[in-house]
């Protein structure tokens, strides 16, 4: 799918591909949650660190945190000024046979605000190795060590004097560029 006038581009670094991946892993079955750190500019979010949330309360399909650990991190991350807070990222997990899939829930929606990256990791068990490629949905899919992995971007385009989710539209998926995954 080629680029439009108005898409994004969500550049993510080896490193916080990693991050991503063995955050997932970690606590598979649950869900993972973490933060992304970065900075954006006006046509590309570009992710520097991936970093998990520890403390969560964990489930198969949602996750809890805690407001206390939430506000000290806030507090901590205001004496790193030259990377803001870009949005998060969770996974969505195989559970029994039913496969994870990458699309937001609900609530997924209503806690990402304009201007977030939220980026969704579906984890599946795969028995076949498959290279990792760049799909034609902008997405990011490969296997690594008996697992599927598939990866979106999602963000909620915003004009400058739109400031509502609702008024600016369903979320949409940016383009991942990962130098993991050979184009």
């Amino acid at each position: 799918m080629a680029m439009r006038k108005g898409d994004i581009e969500v550049f993510l670094s080896e490193n916080v591909f990693m991050g991503l991946i063995l955050s997932s892993v970690e606590v598979y079955k649950k869900e993972c949650f973490g933060l992304l750190l970065g900075y954006r500019t006006s046509q590309k979010y570009i992710v520097e660190h991936a970093v998990p949330y520890q403390s969560a309360k964990r489930g198969h399909k949602w996750i809890e945190m805690r407001s206390d650990k939430w506000k000290v991190i806030q507090e901590v991350l205001e004496n790193f000024p030259k990377l803001d807070m870009i949005g998060d990222f969770h996974s969505h997990t195989m559970y029994r046979d039913v496969k994870a899939d990458i699309s937001l829930s609900e609530d997924d929606i209503i806690h990402t605000y304009p201007d977030e990256l939220q980026i969704v990791i579906a984890v599946n068990e795969n028995r076949r190795s498959m290279v990792w490629t760049s799909n034609p949905d902008h997405t990011i899919s490969g296997t690594i060590n008996g697992f599927h992995f598939k990866l979106a971007a999602y963000y909620f385009p915003t004009e400058e004097t739109d400031t509502l989710k609702k008024e600016s539209g369903p979320p949409r998926l940016a383009r991942i560029v990962c130098p993991f995954v050979l184009e």
